[in-house]
């Protein structure tokens, strides 16, 4: 286990700097794009790729390939002191003239994250390993709403990754982990990126943190849904689904007044229940909005493949061993297809909503917790003012980055418009099929002018009945406002 030091992190952070070991090179660089693993065989080439004498190449070996180097080849390449700190915190394991990692590090947004090494997947260590920050850790990275916060609480905190990320933009964060050594691994990240505002505790789900409210809660929660319990990092010992339900409906008694819950988790569809009503019936009587998308669905033999087959290498079993195993234990539940996705809930006094959306597009790999703003702003509107005369005070605005595509067909010899559609890019992308007045009409939603002023004017300039363009008017913009194309 890493452990921190009394001296400042300052000049190991500086080194990794100068060496080019950061977020950057690791977007770009395709000798990144996969870990070394036994089962891909992929070492030696990663190994030919990294030969070069280079500092880079030193570290890449080390952190990232997780194999040993002797002293002599990194002499020139590392000062002596940096090797020096590495071996104090543990980093490196010194075994004669020869230094072994004993972390993965992962760089992101300026902060470097060890974790254990992708070899430890491999051996019987792993039921206890603490995991880098792998693709839904990263998913609920893009997704947090990174507004000003008194309070945050990073649940099922791993590496201390979400958390380390939460410092930047809150007072104080609690990072909790059921794995003692989750906790230690985060307590040492703390250290090594100079961070003073993120307290580690160790316990199960809100267990450490009783009595507490937070502005933000994040959870990347051990969701896969297994017949096993053994990897902590993934696994957990409820049935099926239900430690994630049981997270979601106890998240609300921890969050302040307009504070929310964002989490990724896995949910399954039983036999004649469909995926919407089994999470209608976790987010009823929360005390909370809530806005779920889902990202996924496997069936139970394409969830098991998948899942035995990746982030689950080692087990004493055989592949099929496991896979019969597992798909016994879904027959027997009724279990039809697995979902996967991501919630978001605010707490709030009064008449809550709730909002389920199918994916139309990938994962999102940019932030977009500003999204997730508007969605629960527009939601609010769209909940609240139902009747005409209420809509008409809305001012609705297009947001940047919308535009109107047009396709022409030729008719008679002549290029006629035969469609539109309004798209929004970005993050969480949408479209709608538009005619040409309303596309006019939508040129002068600013923000400034209400829909009554803007349905007044359109109904002169059409001549038609001013109480049936504010209606049509209303019902568009409406339509517009859920698909986050216009907001309230």
């Amino acid at each position: 286990m890493p452990t921190p030091l009394s001296a400042s992190p300052q000049p190991l952070l500086d080194f990794f700097r100068e060496a080019g070991y950061v977020h950057e090179q690791f977007l770009h660089n395709r000798t990144l794009r996969d870990l070394p693993s036994r089962r891909l065989g992929n070492l030696p080439d990663l190994l030919e790729r990294t030969a070069d004498p280079t500092a880079w190449n030193a570290l890449l070996r080390w952190f990232f390939l997780g194999v040993p180097l002797e002293s002599e080849s990194i002499a020139e390449l590392v000062p002596a002191s940096v090797v020096t700190a590495m071996v104090e915190t543990g980093m490196l394991l010194r075994d004669g003239g020869r230094l072994t990692p004993a972390v993965m590090l992962t760089p992101c947004e300026g902060f470097l994250f060890a974790a254990d090494p992708a070899r430890t997947l491999e051996l019987p260590e792993a039921s206890s390993m603490v995991i880098w920050p792998n693709p839904s850790t990263r998913l609920l990275q893009m997704f947090t709403i990174r507004r000003p916060a008194e309070t945050v609480l990073d649940l099922g905190t791993g590496c201390g990754f979400l958390a380390i990320l939460a410092s930047r933009h809150s007072r104080q964060v609690v990072a909790t982990d059921l794995n003692p050594r989750a906790t230690e691994f985060a307590r040492f990240n703390v250290w090594l990126n100079g961070v003073t505002n993120v307290e580690c505790l160790t316990g199960d789900t809100f267990e450490p943190v009783q009595g507490q409210t937070f502005d933000l809660i994040v959870s990347n929660p051990p969701f896969f849904v297994t017949p096993s319990m053994g990897q902590i990092y993934c696994e957990n010992s409820q049935e099926l689904d239900g430690y994630c339900r049981d997270l979601i409906r106890a998240a609300p008694c921890y969050l302040r007044e307009d504070g929310f819950l964002q989490i990724t988790l896995e949910w399954v569809q039983l036999k004649g229940q469909s995926w919407r009503d089994r999470l209608t019936g976790w987010l009823a009587d929360t005390g909370c909005d809530a806005w779920a998308r889902r990202s996924y669905t496997r069936s139970g033999a394409e969830y098991a493949s998948e899942r035995i087959n990746g982030m689950m290498p080692y087990s004493p079993l055989t592949g099929n061993q496991r896979f019969d195993e597992w798909m016994a234990y879904y027959r027997d539940r009724g279990v039809e297809e697995v979902q996967g996705g991501i919630i978001a809930m605010r707490r709030r006094s009064g008449k809550t909503w709730t909002r389920l959306e199918d994916a139309t597009s990938p994962d999102p790999t940019e932030p977009f917790g500003e999204s997730i703003l508007e969605i629960f702003a527009n939601q609010d509107m769209l909940e609240a003012d139902t009747s005409v005369d209420r809509m008409m005070a809305w001012k609705p605005r297009l947001p940047p980055g919308v535009q109107i595509d047009q396709q022409l067909s030729l008719v008679e010899g002549q290029w006629r418009p035969s469609s539109m559609q309004l798209r929004r890019s970005g993050p969480l992308p949408n479209s709608m099929a538009l005619d040409s007045q309303v596309a006019g009409f939508l040129g002068g939603c600013d923000g400034a002018r209400t829909l009554r002023e803007m349905a007044r004017d359109l109904a002169a300039e059409v001549k038609v009945d001013p109480d049936q363009v504010l209606r049509q008017c209303c019902s568009v913009v409406r339509k517009l406002a859920e698909r986050r194309l216009i907001l309230l």
